[in-house]
Parts: C-alpha cells; sequence; structure tokens
C-alpha cells in the first residue's frame, strides 16, 4: 500500500503536468492555430484533378480563400500541329484541340505536348464526330464542345455564366476551363499578335492564373507559341464579349470533369 507522503507526491505531478499539457495546447490554439498563413511565392502547380472538399452537413461554409496563382499542367497542341497555316479544315480544329488536351489531362497524361502526329489524328477523329453529330456547324457552341466530349471521352460537362472568381476555383480545383472568344476584341485589335486580320470564333483552354499580375495563363491552340500564353483578364473578357454577337450563347464557359 502507498504511504500518504507517496499519494501527495503523485497528486501534485499530476497537477504540473496537467497544468503544463493546458499551456502547451491553450499556446497552440490561440498562437500557432491563429498564425496567418502566408501566400504561395510560386504557383500551386497541378498535375491532376483534385477531389472536391466534403459538404458541411449543416451550414455552407465561407469560401476557402483562393491561394495567390495556379497553374494546372495540361498537355498542348496547335490546332496546327505541323505548322499547316493555310489548311481551312485544320482553321476549323480549335474545338477538336481544346478536347483533346482536356481527355489526355483527365486521363492522367503529364506530357508537356503532344506529338504532332498524334494530335493531328487524335483532332480528326474529334472533327469527325462533330460533322456527323452537328453536320454543317463549323463553329460549335460551348454546350456542343461538352457533347463531343461526352461522347468520345465519358467527360462530364458543366457550362455556366463566365465568372473570374469561378475560372480560379476551377482551376484552384484541377479542372481547367473553356472559354470562346472572337479573336480580335473591341477595337478591331487581335487578342494575341499571332492572330491575322481576319476575325473568326475561337476557343481557349485556361490552365492558370496569378492573382498578384491580374494574368489567366491559356493552352491557345489558334498559334504554335500558344502554350502557357498568358492572357488579362480584360482582354479575354472583351473577347467572350465579343463572339455573343456571333454565337447565340452568351458569356459562358465550360468546365469539363470526370463521370
Amino acid at each position: 500500500m502507498l504511504s500518504r507522503r507517496t499519494l501527495v507526491i503523485a497528486l501534485v505531478a499530476v497537477v504540473v503536468l496537467g497544468g503544463a499539457g493546458a499551456a502547451g495546447y491553450r499556446y497552440w490554439r490561440h498562437t500557432l492555430a491563429a498564425a496567418p498563413h502566408p501566400a504561395p511565392s510560386t504557383a500551386v502547380v497541378l498535375t491532376g484533378p483534385t477531389a472536391p472538399a466534403p459538404a458541411a452537413p449543416t451550414s455552407t461554409p465561407a469560401p476557402t480563400p483562393l491561394p495567390a496563382s495556379v497553374f494546372v499542367k495540361v498537355p498542348y497542341t496547335s490546332q496546327f500541329p505541323f505548322n499547316q497555316f493555310t489548311d481551312r479544315e485544320h482553321a476549323e480544329y480549335c474545338e477538336a484541340a481544346a478536347i483533346l488536351m482536356l481527355s489526355d489531362y483527365f486521363k492522367g497524361d503529364t506530357r508537356p505536348r503532344i506529338p504532332p502526329a498524334e494530335a493531328d489524328a487524335e483532332m480528326g477523329r474529334i472533327v469527325s464526330v462533330e460533322r456527323r453529330t452537328f453536320p454543317g456547324v463549323l463553329d460549335l457552341p460551348l454546350t456542343s464542345v461538352g457533347a463531343v466530349g461526352t461522347q468520345l471521352f465519358g467527360l462530364k460537362p458543366t457550362v455556366t455564366p463566365v465568372d473570374l472568381d469561378q475560372i480560379k476555383r476551377s482551376l484552384a480545383g484541377g479542372r481547367p476551363v473553356i472559354i470562346p472568344v472572337m479573336t480580335h476584341s473591341a477595337g478591331g485589335a487581335g487578342i494575341a499578335p499571332f492572330y491575322g486580320a481576319n476575325n473568326v470564333y475561337h476557343v481557349i483552354v485556361i490552365t492558370g492564373y496569378d492573382s498578384t499580375k491580374d494574368l489567366l495563363y491559356t493552352n491557345d491552340a489558334g498559334f504554335v507559341q500558344g502554350q502557357n500564353y498568358a492572357y488579362s483578364w480584360s482582354t479575354l473578357s472583351s473577347a467572350i464579349d465579343a463572339q455573343t454577337q456571333r454565337i447565340p450563347q452568351g458569356r459562358v464557359m465550360l468546365v469539363f470533369d470526370r463521370a
């Protein structure tokens, strides 16, 4: 049996240790846990779609703060993989190029570029489905682009009104965004210097953003320098406005996800 003196010593030790533990917990809760997390100095790089956070069982939580910059690695191809710029058929390949890049991305393809022969063959296959499904239509609205992505690759499309915050949230979740534009927006200037004088309907894959520079990064298949090509939001927004005069779909964006 323990002596009275031994019991007293044990009780004192429990109180002291318990107090230290509680103090340590309070320090973590009120000092470490409350310390601000600095914004990343470089982009958050994503190589595949991330799983959505589980929904809260009761009230809707406040939106999660976005990283200052995000870059999603999407394999790139120009719609002119062999620089066949005078070929009228390839001039209509932008939708197929966007579908191909994102289908490869959702398959887990981490190559920076799709080899030209592979890209040309796959885009040709996609275009043949586009022409059979939408006969006589060369400029596909995003709903039709989404339907082709579902038909060929089982992707789940969502078309919604364009919103810069939602573009960023989609990218932060590992889901690139397709937008429709005219290559020459307000004032007649091309959205990139590589576009010729003709003002044509086009779709662009947005792959990242940098909020500190007010830039969006794209895989623009319309020219061979289009991999990771940076645009300001004001440029893209004006180009989206311009396409509403050509295609009756309004200011919209398309996000694919795995079905």
